[in-house]
């Protein structure tokens, strides 16, 4: 996930956000220009709503509101179900920017993390940049910079996230090094497809 996109969520979900609000009528429009590339369904339990952030293919961002006349943006967004992915994030997330953690790593499922990260071809089909998994007793572990893919595996869990949350170290200097930073466990934030 994009610096960027993390703003804007952030901006919005504290009403600071100038982005777009749009109705179905305008992402009907971009879907036919062939123009949405990724959808965000924001779960904001705290208030039981939700709310969708579509970014266009010209880097531009659009909300549709969690009401949007009499409708739930929930209700207007089916016919999209079958057409996209939705990456489904909760407003816990958005805190987690809040309190200036970043880079946001991803704790996912064992079968999404097959589903993210095709091992033959080392590409990252994921939103995100930094995800782990535990499979087969060891944590496997992805990061994403400057579009390079890298993988690891860690037999420890602050291991692959001090690795998915530093660009610079690598594993060796992990394992060399014991002393670990305080706030691992509050850089990870559980995925749930």
């Amino acid at each position: 996930m994009e610096k960027r996109e993390y703003e804007i969520l952030w901006n919005y979900y504290y009403g600071l956000g100038k982005v777009t609000k749009v109705g179905i009528e305008d992402i009907r429009t971009l879907d036919k220009k062939k123009l949405i590339k990724r959808i965000y369904e924001i779960i904001d339990n705290d208030y039981n709503e939700v709310w969708y952030l579509i970014r266009d293919k010209k880097e531009k961002s659009h909300i549709l509101k969690s009401k949007y006349g009499n409708y739930y943006a929930n209700e207007l967004m089916k016919e999209f179900n079958e057409k996209y992915t939705f990456f489904k994030i909760t407003t816990d997330l958005i805190k987690m920017f809040d309190k200036n953690i970043y880079p946001i790593v991803f704790k996912v499922k064992e079968e999404d993390f097959k589903n993210f990260y095709n091992n033959e071809k080392n590409i990252n089909n994921a939103f995100f940049n930094n995800y782990y998994s535990y499979i087969d007793n060891t944590y496997k572990s992805v990061r994403e910079y400057r579009n390079k893919v890298e993988t690891e595996t860690f037999d420890k869990e602050e291991d692959a996230v001090y690795w998915c949350s530093n660009i610079e170290l690598t594993k060796q200097q992990i394992l060399s090094n014991n002393i670990r930073p305080f706030d691992l466990k509050e850089k990870v934030y559980n995925y749930d497809s």
